[in-house]
């Protein structure tokens, strides 16, 4: 997470949870660990071409950045289960990456 992010969760979080700030460090790092193999699960399915679990994966990312108030970032994660789901640009575009990536071996 960059530090303005970190700020926003550990601002929101120290409400909600009200917890000292030595154990509000060590929640925030589990949680960046948890996000981090979330954002590798997610990463995963788009290279795969698995677009119901990009839609898995997405959902539960937006619910977690949700939960830490970053309500921009769960906004993006909502957006990308979205383009998943249709036929937008974006769609098209992870089409093509991954197409891309399949031929890349022939070139």
């Amino acid at each position: 997470m960059s530090y303005k992010q970190l700020s926003i969760a550990r601002d929101f979080l120290s409400k909600e949870l009200n917890l000292h700030p030595d154990k509000l460090d060590e929640f925030i790092k589990e949680v960046a660990d948890s996000l981090r193999l979330q954002l590798d699960e997610l990463d995963e399915s788009i290279d795969n071409g698995d677009f119901e679990s990009i839609i898995i994966h997405a959902d539960t990312l937006k619910e977690s950045l949700g939960n830490l108030g970053l309500v921009d970032m769960s906004l993006v994660a909502d957006n990308i289960g979205k383009d998943a789901q249709s036929t937008t640009p974006l769609y098209l575009g992870c089409s093509f990456m991954r197409l891309k990536k399949e031929l890349s071996c022939l070139f």
